[in-house]
């Protein structure tokens, strides 16, 4: 099934789309050529560090009676990810680190299990992986952050607080769960960006557009300084919002929150990283400052080395100037 352009009614016809295509990956080649040619696609847009969701549970012990089991413990999932971003970061010049990924949906236990396995791997440094990005020699952090991905509804964020405790902070990475996407239940959408601040130690939010419902939680974002990742054409192809028009993010960066733009499962949903911000500039008119503004923000609040989040802020201010 071609998923390019497709409009999902909810987020489990989606979902349904996304295990069958995870399914399909069945060797251990299959999945480093995703790997690879996700930092080819992004390094082709641009980009000069990427940070991608990686679940090791999907292709090891959730594969536990399949023939296609490709690990036989997250452990292996993970040194094999690690191994073969290092690898597609030496082919394509840019950073490729991973956000540790749990899914929502399976057992609380399961979450507990990646949270502890992710914080013996980041504190012995065992995550550490060689650059190969271009004016950055050195080693730099292969799992930058903890996250929460999956099906909200159901699944609110104070489920996961101790594997966060466990998994992020005390591992000193960052947490970057989903929250506000989807409601985990009826209205509750902003309070789910709310808990996910408050119980989860959220420095960023991944999507978190549902906020725009709570003005008191549009003065929290900004006192607590966090930043939200957004994906507005998967916000559309997810029917999070019927158009393009009617997304929140001019509203969003109006009051004053920090944003960033990402691309969301472009192997699914079509749109690279470029597509987005193309549709920002097309659909809401930003200008150069906001687009400037936008991509800093992916630096500032990012899990790069300092020696990156400089380089790529100076050439944002490059690109600015020479607009002018």
């Amino acid at each position: 099934m071609d998923t390019r352009g497709m409009q999902f009614q909810n987020f489990q016809a989606f979902n349904d789309v996304y295990r069958a295509a995870s399914d399909s990956i069945r060797t251990k080649k299959d999945l480093a050529r995703v790997i690879l040619e996700v930092a080819e696609d992004a390094a082709n847009d641009g980009a000069l560090w990427i940070e991608a969701a990686f679940d090791t549970d999907r292709y090891s012990i959730l594969r536990e009676n399949s023939p296609y089991r490709l690990f036989e413990t997250p452990r292996e999932g993970w040194e094999f990810a690690l191994m073969t971003a290092e690898e597609a970061s030496k082919a394509t010049g840019i950073g490729i680190a991973f956000i540790s990924a749990i899914d929502r949906t399976k057992p609380i236990e399961h979450a507990m299990r990646r949270a502890q396995l992710t914080a013996e791997i980041v504190t012995t440094e065992q995550h550490r992986i060689q650059s190969g990005m271009t004016g950055f020699s050195g080693q730099y952090n292969g799992i930058v952050g903890l996250g929460l991905h999956g099906n909200e509804e159901g699944y609110p964020p104070e489920i996961f607080r101790e594997a966060f405790q466990v998994g992020a902070k005390d591992a000193g990475i960052l947490s970057i769960p989903h929250a506000g996407e989807i409601a985990p239940s009826p209205g509750e959408g902003a309070k789910s960006v709310s808990d996910a601040i408050e119980l989860l130690g959220a420095a960023r939010i991944q999507h978190g557009v549902l906020a725009a419902e709570d003005p008191a939680l549009i003065d929290k974002l900004k006192i607590k300084n966090i930043c939200l990742d957004i994906c507005p054409s998967s916000n559309i192809q997810l029917s999070i919002f019927p158009t393009i028009k009617m997304h929140p993010l001019p509203e969003l960066i109006k009051a004053g929150v920090a944003c960033d733009i990402g691309s969301d499962d472009p192997l699914l949903f079509g749109p690279s990283l470029l597509d987005e911000y193309e549709l920002c500039r097309a659909e809401f008119g930003f200008s150069d400052e906001i687009m400037a503004t936008l991509a800093r923000n992916s630096f500032f609040y990012s899990g790069a080395p300092p020696e990156i989040k400089e380089t790529g802020l100076s050439k944002i201010d490059e690109w600015l100037e020479s607009e002018k």
